[in-house]
């Protein structure tokens, strides 16, 4: 598995539709995605930090579940830090 930043996880997100602010939780943003009212919760730790992994597990979980990705995508972003999304 490539090394998957915050940065990473946040484009991805932003690219699948998800808008992003400040939770009342400390240090942590919300992500929506108004159309499937999906949401969410990840900390504000750096872009340039590595993701944590329970972080990661809990987006592909959320994004497979929700149909926002299929798994062959998600795995791309596992193995070249990058994905279409779409």
């Amino acid at each position: 598995m490539k090394r998957i930043t915050n940065g990473q996880l946040r484009e991805l997100l932003a690219g699948l539709g998800f808008e992003s602010r400040p939770s009342v939780e400390p240090k942590c943003l919300v992500f929506e995605h108004r159309a499937s009212r999906a949401r969410l919760l990840l900390p504000s730790n750096k872009d340039d930090e590595e993701a944590r992994l329970a972080d990661i597990i809990s987006i592909r979980t959320h994004l497979l579940y929700r149909g926002h990705l299929n798994e062959d995508d998600f795995e791309q972003l596992l193995a070249h830090g990058q994905v279409c999304a779409s």
